[in-house]
Order: C-alpha cells, then structure tokens, then sequence
C-alpha cells in the first residue's frame, strides 16, 4: 500500500464481492473448525500476510496474538506485518506459495491471480488450497470491516480521514 494511500474499507463497491466470498468460503471454514487441513500456525500467517497489505490495525493486534499463541516467532510476525521479503526466504517453499498467494489476493483487491493459484495448487492438497482460500477471503472481509468501523470512530471522535488531512 502506498504510503498516505487510503485505507481499503468496505463500499458499495466492494461489499458484495467480499461478503459474497466470505459467505461461499463459510463451509470451508466451518470444517475447518473440527479438522483443520492446514496448521493453525500458517492461518495465522496468511491471515497477517493479508492484514499487512490492507492494513487493519485491529486484525493485525488480534492475529498477532493468535499467531504467538501458535507458535509463530515474534521476529516472523513482524517480517509479514512489514512486509518484508526475508519471511520468504526463510520460509519453506510451500509456506511461502501460501504467504505469496494471500498478498496477491489482497493486493489484486480481492481478485485471485491464476498464477499464484496454481503456484498453491503445486505445494497443497485441494482441501489444504480451499481452506487457505477461505482464510484468505475471511480476513479480507474482516480487515475491511475493521477498516470501515476505525475510519467511523475517527470521524466521530472529530480525527476526520486522513484525505481531509493531507488537504
């Protein structure tokens, strides 16, 4: 995201796509629940891989969270949180396809790139690619739903956005 950009939060525009996959990938992630086909540690990280790129401030404290609890070095977190390129390097290959696919997903606004898919598709199962997909849609809805409600709080705590700000 670019620096002084907007922040990405829910519209007209965008609220049905994302809502509409959230809704689809709700079996994946249900199942998910009882049996996980991907560890709850690389969720964590494609789910933070995603928050980076969109940039939700509450998804990124909560998963930080979660993702510690799972095991996830505080150094990795931070790496995915910044975005930075050495969490690739350091991570196996397959993990990185998901890392890799969560931030094109996000970054392509929702959109998935045929590329990175099949790139998934190499390293998971297709029970393993539907689960990551779902994660992948569902902290999509979630980081632009915490988006949407900071960028309300601001308002009404008299903070304006910041596109008011930069004029």
């Amino acid at each position: 995201m670019a620096t002084g950009s907007m922040k990405r939060t829910l519209t007209i525009r965008n609220l049905f796509r994302t809502a509409g996959g959230l809704v689809v990938s709700l079996p994946v992630l249900f199942a998910a629940l009882v049996r996980p086909k991907i560890s709850r540690a690389l969720r964590e990280k494609v789910v933070l891989a995603v928050t980076a790129v969109n940039d939700c401030r509450l998804c990124a404290w909560g998963h930080t969270r979660w993702a510690l609890a799972e095991g996830v070095p505080l150094e990795e977190i931070n790496r995915l949180l910044t975005g930075g390129g050495e969490a690739l390097r350091a991570a196996d290959p397959a993990e990185a396809a998901a890392i890799l696919f969560a931030q094109s997903y996000a970054e392509g606004l929702d959109r998935v790139d045929p590329e990175a898919l099949a790139n998934l598709r190499r390293h998971y199962s297709r029970a393993q690619v539907a689960e990551i997909v779902a994660a992948v849609r569902a902290i999509t809805f979630g980081n632009l739903l915490g988006n949407t409600l900071g960028a309300w709080l601001d308002r009404v705590q008299g903070r304006g956005s910041r596109r008011e700000a930069q004029r």
